[in-house]
């Protein structure tokens, strides 16, 4: 076994992760979460990853040609929480941004995320 790998659940960081919107729920996330040598081919670990490409760069296209600012603000938040685990209220995230599941994500209220 690796030194620094755990060989237990992390209670703390599973019972943090219930809190969270969207999380690819599974005993290969939880091992991941803990620490834990996991199966990054588990079904439902690939399926989070596909789910939060896609709607990352759904995020990061999204520009419609008759966006306000207020608006740009409102859908980009909007698309935010569909794969983030929290999205506080009156934040706003510029693009480009890439993440590999988005629900351990937890941005609190009046976040302000600029261009990386």
């Amino acid at each position: 076994m690796p030194s620094g790998v755990s060989t237990v659940k992390d209670a703390v960081a599973i019972g943090y992760a219930k809190n969270l919107e969207n999380v690819p729920w599974c005993d290969d996330y939880e091992k991941m979460i803990s620490g834990m040598l996991y199966s990054c081919e588990a079904p439902e670990l690939e399926e989070g990853r596909v789910r939060a490409r896609k709607l990352a760069a759904k995020f990061n296209a999204h520009l419609p040609d008759d966006a306000t600012m207020e608006s740009l603000v409102n859908d980009r938040i909007g698309i935010l929480r569909t794969f983030f685990g929290h999205v506080g209220d009156g934040s706003t995230m510029e693009p480009n941004i890439q993440v590999d599941y988005g629900c351990n994500i937890h941005i609190g209220e009046r976040f302000y995320g600029n261009f990386k």
